[in-house]
């Protein structure tokens, strides 16, 4: 009986309004909530027999909702260096354990990206998942670059290992005028602070020596542990200098070509360190044949204008920046930097079909295709922007306007139902 049908069709617009009504209170709900997506009911028809030139059975209305999680939201500035945000497609990849590797974990997508260091250093969000990324190598490269594609090569990033650490001397830098018009058999000295493993300081000595031939300096370098002990002569050589210019030509008698970078390598051993720290090999560019950017050999007096070198003691960690790329680089009390970590960004083939979960997150379904771990703006995925939190993608005009149409709807739909019963109580009339 088509009453029936009209008051039961009547029913399926009263559940699919409550839900569009549920739908719109949680968009408000989360306006301000960072990184959220709004959802929308879309409706579909409910078919329960097909329509012919004599029949119409009643169906009704089902609700559906949608939502697309990867759906550009406003950015909003932050003082924060690790309120991270994406511009363009996908999500970071959080795990709801600080330590996924040895104690489990289930690893979610999010674009909530509000992180802020625990108490054990690591950076989660307001949600409690912990921000996950590749560690690095000193040049910013990653460790594992193999098995990147991989979960299990994911860690959660941590500061804490990085509150005090040191970088090892392995190459120095000189730019140091030795004097033309200097006799044979005069001394000049360069002394330059180098730094072992563990972050203690020695002193590197090269003594220069006036050959008796010409535009030729006889080099002795010898190494001061910081116990006072000299190691002297660690290596011996030669610097020549072109007669036209005063640039460097050669060292030890090796045939540079012009453009050539003059370098020298010195050995240091455990034992001349002295410091428990391991043997070292440090690189010195004397300079780049037939330029003046290095050594060089004109009628002034001595006179060193660089001595450079990419050691450094154990100095505290003061604050972190992200790039573009994702890298998390540390910024140390006395200047250094060193990037540590590098972000993964997770991409779907269909976001739209992601699960959602509590703390605004999403994990994989069965129509979301399969999870890829990529670098931030390669393979289709987006940018991240630090210091910026991407707002909530609700806009509270369009809500109530919804609103108000839900609830001439919901109206509407309770009419249904009683004019049904209007229409079987008139047939319950004719009986009497």
């Amino acid at each position: 009986m088509s009453i029936y049908g009209g008051m039961f069709s009547g029913v399926s617009a009263l559940a699919a309004q409550s839900q569009a009504f549920g739908i719109i209170s949680d968009n408000i709900a989360n306006v301000n909530t960072v990184g959220y997506k709004a959802s929308k009911a879309r409706f579909q028809t409910l078919v329960t027999e097909s329509i012919s030139n004599s029949r119409y059975s009643p169906g009704g209305v089902l609700a559906r909702p949608f939502v697309n999680p990867e759906k550009q939201g406003l950015l909003q500035g932050s003082t924060s260096t690790t309120d991270l945000a994406i511009v363009g497609d996908g999500f970071f990849v959080v795990n709801n354990n600080s330590d996924p590797a040895n104690n489990g974990g289930d690893y979610l997508l999010t674009r909530a990206g509000s992180f802020v260091e625990d108490e054990d250093g690591n950076l989660a969000n307001n949600a409690g998942f912990f921000l996950q990324g590749w560690r690095t190598d000193s040049s910013g490269n990653i460790v594992n670059a193999t098995t990147k594609d991989q979960l299990s090569s994911l860690e959660t990033v941590n500061l804490a290992g990085f509150t005090s650490v040191s970088n090892p001397t392995t190459e120095a830098q000189l730019a140091v005028n030795l004097p033309a018009n200097a006799t044979t058999s005069s001394t000049q000295t360069t002394n330059l602070t180098i730094y072992d493993s563990l972050g203690v300081d020695h002193l590197l000595t090269i003594n220069w020596t006036k050959s008796a031939a010409s535009n030729i300096w006889d080099y002795s370098i010898d190494v001061t542990n910081n116990a006072g002990t000299t190691s002297a002569g660690v290596v011996t050589g030669t610097v020549e200098f072109d007669p036209a210019d005063g640039t460097i030509e050669d060292v030890d008698g090796g045939g540079l070509a012009t453009g050539a970078l003059a370098q020298t390598t010195v050995p240091i051993t455990v034992a001349q360190f002295s410091s428990g720290a391991a043997a070292s090999s440090i690189t010195i560019n004397w300079g780049t044949v037939g330029q003046s950017n290095g050594m060089s050999q004109l009628s002034r007096g001595y006179e060193a204008t660089l001595l450079n070198q990419n050691g450094s003691s154990p100095s505290t960690l003061i604050a972190v920046d992200v790039d573009n790329e994702g890298i998390v680089t540390a910024r140390f009390e006395n200047g250094d930097t060193r990037p540590i970590y590098k972000l993964a960004i997770g991409t779907v083939p269909a976001s739209t079909q992601l699960k959602s979960e509590n703390g605004n997150a999403y994990t994989l379904s069965s129509g979301s295709g399969d999870l890829l771990l990529t670098e931030a703006g390669l393979q289709g995925a987006g940018t991240i922007e630090s210091s910026a939190l991407e707002s909530s993608t609700v806009d509270l005009s369009d809500e109530f306007t919804d609103l108000i149409i839900t609830q001439r709807a919901y109206s509407a739909a309770t009419r249904l139902i009683t004019t049904g019963d209007e229409l079987l109580d008139e047939i319950i009339r004719v009986k009497r």
